[in-house]
């Protein structure tokens, strides 16, 4: 069987990097998403901050806002202070939905959010919107 076709692709794919600390969200998303973006999964900011500072570059974060060690708005404080990773979409996955979060993302430079539970087909569309561009 010829594999360089799909490693070519695989290799091609965009990368989406997941900040959860939820298990089941991870696996979730990853489900989701996997067919066409490639899906990095970190637990909390510390781990997706050492993954940053490794060299990797993701097109786009999907940050939960509520987690242990770092939470979401520290994680993006950290990332846009660094020119290396300032500009690097990122869109919250929260519980909260507010006006207040609505208003305050904006002003830390994301992009989007998406409150949990989503439904299925508003992550795929609000990825895509972001990584097909």
């Amino acid at each position: 069987m010829d594999t360089s076709i799909k490693d070519t692709k695989a290799k091609t794919k965009k990368t989406v990097l997941v900040v959860d600390d939820s298990e089941m969200m991870c696996f979730l998303v990853k489900s989701i998403l996997e067919t066409d973006y490639l899906v990095v999964i970190k637990k909390d900011g510390q781990e997706a901050l050492d993954y940053l500072n490794q060299g990797n570059r993701p097109n786009l974060i999907l940050l939960d806002m509520l987690m242990p060690n770092m939470n979401g708005r520290t994680f993006v404080r950290r990332i846009h202070a660094n020119p290396k990773y300032g500009k690097i979409p990122v869109i919250f996955l929260t519980t909260v939905d507010s006006v207040m979060l609505i208003n305050s993302f904006k002003n830390m430079g994301v992009i989007d959010y998406i409150v949990k539970p989503f439904i299925n087909d508003d992550l795929i569309t609000r990825v895509n919107e972001v990584l097909k561009s």
